[in-house]
């Protein structure tokens, strides 16, 4: 969310520009680069939510500031979250329209999916929220039977999820079906081995607006949320201005590799620095750590993230 225009002007200087700066470089590196868009790419429209300071809130980004994300790396952008519906079909228009003219790829409203076709393997990733006009995680059996279809027609298959509670009180990821504001998020620990074992092979969860822990499930990654990336002039306190990016390598069956968390924090009104502290990589070492004492990857000091023995618990060196 590169800052927003609604209900007042809260947006970066320079359009933007500097705010993937110092990140940009990683995420060029990717063969995909996903980013979740919070908001809307538009101009003037209509909102449709009813604005309540610290509770509801709705954003609207000029459609310049998508010049931001293609220069950055990004490759995909995925659209099903809260956010995508907060100025209607006008903003969800405008949205596609914009990204589309930078050259973004774009899934989740109104059931569209990415498709990528690299080095000789056709990669789907569908997307699924708990909002309107996209495909929803709380139908579990509906979600396995998108995704098997997918799998069918496909080599890899990432499925992207918006779900989860909110803020700090979420941070820990467990088996049970999950509100913010009564309203229901989904369980996503069923969720996500449920389209796994429909053929998923990376499972990439966003929502919480925290990092969340790490899971290998039949030998696919699960990241349960990365947390927030770039909020201008949002609630970055703590947890909330962690912002990790996960690199990963799968193999051309989806099987999970290695990886790696490379850790970002966000600071008030800056851009993206890189955090020496590495402040996500020791949170989501911990929370996979006890979250999933039996299924969580080896995560290094460093951040290296990789498969450990079944058996044993020893990490598998990979190639």
């Amino acid at each position: 969310m590169m800052g927003s225009d609604y209900p007042e002007n809260c947006l970066p200087p320079n359009q933007g520009k500097e705010l993937f700066r110092d990140a940009a470089s990683i995420i060029k590196t990717a063969d995909i680069s996903l980013g979740n868009l919070e908001g809307t790419l538009l101009l003037d429209g209509i909102c449709t939510k009813k604005i309540a300071k610290g509770r509801t809130y709705a954003f609207r980004t000029p459609p310049d500031f998508a010049q931001n994300l293609a220069d950055a790396g990004f490759d995909f952008m995925n659209l099903a979250n809260n956010h995508m519906n907060d100025f209607g079909q006008e903003g969800i228009t405008s949205t596609i329209t914009t990204l589309t003219n930078v050259d973004l790829k774009y899934g989740g409203s109104n059931g569209t999916f990415g498709k990528f076709e690299i080095r000789g393997s056709n990669i789907a990733i569908v997307c699924f929220a708990f909002s309107p006009q996209t495909y929803t995680i709380l139908e579990i059996e509906k979600a396995q039977q998108i995704v098997a279809e997918q799998a069918r027609q496909s080599d890899i298959v990432i499925v992207s999820f918006h779900g989860g509670g909110e803020g700090a009180k979420y941070i820990h990821t467990s088996d049970t079906i999950e509100y913010f504001m009564d309203a229901p998020r989904g369980n996503v620990v069923k969720f996500t081995h449920a389209v796994i074992d429909s053929g998923a092979d990376f499972v990439w969860g966003h929502g919480p607006h925290v990092p969340r822990a790490l899971e290998i499930y039949k030998d696919r990654l699960i990241a349960y949320s990365l947390g927030n990336f770039c909020t201008w002039g949002f609630n970055i306190a703590e947890e909330r201005g962690y912002a990790p990016v996960l690199k990963l390598v799968l193999d051309s069956l989806g099987t999970f590799k290695h990886g790696a968390i490379i850790p970002f924090i966000q600071k008030s009104y800056r851009s993206l620095e890189f955090d020496k502290d590495a402040n996500a990589i020791r949170l989501i070492k911990k929370l996979s750590s006890d979250d999933f004492p039996n299924s969580a990857p080896e995560i290094t000091d460093d951040g290296i993230v990789r498969p450990r023995n079944v058996i044993t618990g020893e990490s598998i060196l990979n190639e």
